[in-house]
């Protein structure tokens, strides 16, 4: 196996096992919640969705979150993102559309370095161009706001990130000239989700 091929190759870790684990791992999935949209459905993530997921972080799409990743390192993300909701009580969604099962992710997620949670979104290919992304974005953030009584949540864009940045003033967020001096970091926006100004 070539240094190339152990970045794209699929790990043993990726594969479904069936059995009891398997059946473990589907209660504990299960008691994820599931939010029901217009159009949408997130639910929590199975082994199987990390296929898409890394097809989003190692392709030129992560390019604003410090991508691409090698596939390893897509794995640490996505299950970093998944152990959130055993840690946290809050983590990666996946997001099932009508016409295209996982068409993305949507997350309150938190990083190492992550000053406060983050709420972010990251839609595939094949699923943009449809509002899919704004839809799951504001689902996700009421849920912050109803069930989780947060007041605020914020957003970390790339400050060259257009699409990016665009979706969060449609999602009516703001940017947060504190919370950016914090970071110290001009290649980075926060922006601002707050409860009062939710639509």
């Amino acid at each position: 196996m070539t240094g190339a091929d152990r970045h794209t190759s699929k790990a043993p870790c990726e594969t479904h096992r069936p059995g009891p684990a398997a059946r473990v791992a589907a209660r504990m999935g299960g008691k994820v919640p599931v939010i029901d949209t217009r159009r949408l459905q997130l639910r929590g993530p199975r082994v199987y969705d990390f296929k898409a997921y890394a097809e989003i972080m190692t392709s030129d799409r992560a390019i604003f979150m410090d991508g691409p990743y090698t596939r390893k390192e897509a794995w640490g993300d996505f299950t970093n993102y998944v152990a959130c909701w055993m840690l946290h009580g809050h983590g990666l969604w996946t997001i099932d559309a009508a016409t295209t099962p996982t068409a993305g992710f949507v997350l309150l997620g938190y990083d190492w370095d992550d000053p406060e949670p983050e709420l972010g979104i990251f839609i595939g290919e094949s699923a943009e161009g449809h509002g899919y992304a704004l839809e799951a974005l504001e689902a996700a953030r009421d849920h912050a706001f109803e069930a989780l009584k947060w007041d605020s949540v914020v957003s970390y864009v790339a400050s060259d990130n257009d699409r990016g940045n665009r979706l969060m003033k449609r999602a009516g967020a703001r940017r947060d000239a504190t919370a950016e001096a914090a970071l110290d970091d001009d290649a980075l926006f926060v922006w601002r989700h707050a409860k009062g100004d939710a639509a």
